[in-house]
């Protein structure tokens, strides 16, 4: 099969129940977004606002404290989110080995890296499960969120320079060396000896860019979902209509995103 051109919804798996249970992951992180991370998200906003419409003395610094807060909350959820869903990208192909190698080397899997350049993550994907990771929707976002969540447990690095690659305007106050500006008569140009990337630590991650990883992660675990149920060889009545929506439902992803990469710390329709 071409990796350029994989259909996965016409992709079966005979050993479908190897897969496990993906449906638990999509529950999980639903649970974790409505009553996790929205509740706290809201009790932290309503504290920014209270003190920023506040005469009280210090009201400016705590709303500060707060918005600190907030951006802080919004990097450790990024972290659990790529946590939950590498732990359950890392169990499937684990058991997917163990059913389908005659001599599985859990070990190997679990040191395998995202990107890595040999025995990555995506390469033992396509082994164990027939089909490269980037056939799915949101490959582009995991990508994201692999690189992302490990630039904020480790600061500067290789992951911190790929976010910036694939993000650049998450840094909406940084210039590149040789940027050149225009301010009515004058004409400015920074350094050319300037560093090729910012500091990781001057990033802005609004709340949008941990909803779209939160979906993106969900609509990963719904493909694989339906793409078991869509390898039974014997489908009741509901598998079908399953199935069909699915398969409908992925045309309109792109019109549900709430974040895109070129959005970058201002995502539109933002207030």
């Amino acid at each position: 099969m071409s990796q350029l051109h994989c259909d996965i919804t016409t992709y079966a798996w005979l050993d479908n129940d190897s897969v496990g249970f993906p449906s638990g992951h999509l529950q999980s992180l639903k649970l974790f977004k409505e009553s996790v991370v929205q509740p706290s998200l809201r009790a932290l906003d309503a504290e920014i606002t209270k003190f920023q419409g506040s005469d009280e003395p210090l009201a400016d610094f705590f709303a500060d404290e707060y918005a600190e807060l907030f951006q802080t909350t919004i990097e450790g959820y990024v972290i659990a989110v790529q946590s939950m869903w590498e732990r359950g990208l890392r169990a499937m192909l684990i058991r997917r080995d163990k059913k389908l190698t005659k001599f599985p080397q859990p070990q190997t899997l679990e040191r395998a890296t995202w990107g890595g350049r040999a025995s990555s993550l995506q390469d033992h994907f396509l082994r164990l499960m027939g089909v490269p990771l980037h056939a799915f929707d949101s490959y582009s976002d995991l990508d994201l969120l692999q690189n992302l969540g490990n630039a904020i447990r480790h600061g500067d690095g290789a992951a911190a320079r790929k976010v910036h690659e694939l993000c650049p305007n998450l840094w909406f106050n940084w210039l590149a060396p040789g940027t050149e500006i225009m301010a009515g008569p004058f004409h400015f140009v920074t350094s050319q000896d300037g560093p090729k990337n910012p500091p990781f630590a001057s990033i802005t991650l609004p709340e949008r860019v941990l909803e779209q990883m939160i979906q993106s992660v969900m609509w990963f675990w719904e493909d694989i979902e339906c793409m078991r149920c869509n390898s039974f060889k014997r489908k009741s009545r509901s598998v079908v209509t399953k199935i069909s929506a699915w398969q409908a439902g992925r045309a309109h992803r792109s019109c549900s995103r709430v974040w895109h990469p070129v959005d970058g710390a201002f995502p539109r329709g933002a207030a």
